[in-house]
């Protein structure tokens, strides 16, 4: 992934590549200056079983990088010192979860457990890596938070059912949820608890519901609304209308 510095400035643009086999775990830190991509700094380390994955990487924080991963804990990279690190998960949380940044130096940690929300914060503090903990900030109930806007939760829970945290915006301001079973795609506005459902998966052939849709993948990004494009340069604009000029 390339990343431009945190300050948002042009210089000092890094490349992470990223690779794993098996335990094994390499990582590649390339900065580009003045004279063009710079020689690669590398770094190693072991995963606890091989068929532990990487997930989501989030823009540099301090100047480290944060992976999510399905080992039990999340992986970083300090980028200045080329090294891997390890920062524990907030009691109670396993897999399912999502990581975004913090504004003031610092990654937020979203997880679902059934239709409950924990929303934790860890601060990253100066030349550390990170070890003032989580600090639980927010947890509640989706389904309570649907119903008490005046939906009906209109999809019939069954034992095991869960939420996916799909993807989570900056500051944690918002959070996507896939719910599998059903198909559906939740939007959470995390700071007023609004649930809207934003998509639901067509049903199967012949009218007939396949439950356990395929997983549905969300990729958010911010952008000015509405949009504003470009005018077109007038000798770039073909027509066969002779008042054109």
């Amino acid at each position: 992934m390339i990343f431009l510095t945190e300050d948002g400035s042009r210089g000092g643009i890094t490349l992470v590549y990223l690779w794993q086999v098996q335990r094994k775990v390499r990582a590649e830190v390339y900065v580009l200056g003045s004279g063009g991509w710079g020689f690669p700094a590398t770094a190693m380390t072991e995963v606890p079983n091989p068929a532990a994955f990487l997930t989501k990487m989030l823009p540099p924080v301090r100047g480290k990088v944060f992976m999510v991963t399905s080992f039990g804990c999340i992986l970083g990279l300090d980028l200045a010192a080329a090294r891997f690190l390890m920062l524990e998960l907030p009691a109670g949380v396993g897999r399912n979860y999502m990581l975004s940044s913090a504004e003031g130096s610092g990654i937020y940690l979203v997880n679902a457990d059934g239709f409950q929300l924990s929303v934790w914060l860890h601060r990253m503090m100066s030349n550390s890596d990170g070890a003032s903990g989580w600090l639980l900030v927010d947890t509640f109930c989706v389904r309570e938070a649907y119903s008490s806007a005046g939906h009906n939760w209109v999809w019939m829970p069954q034992d095991g059912d869960f939420l996916g945290v799909d993807a989570v915006g900056d500051n944690a301001e918002f959070v996507f949820l896939d719910y599998a079973r059903y198909g559906v795609v939740l939007y959470v506005h995390l700071r007023s608890r609004v649930v809207k459902k934003v998509y639901e998966q067509a049903p199967y052939h012949h009218g007939f519901f396949r439950m356990g849709l395929s997983h549905i993948h969300v990729s958010p990004f911010m952008m000015v609304w509405p949009p504003v494009f470009p005018a077109k340069k007038r000798d770039t604009i073909k027509s066969n209308d002779p008042t054109v000029l």
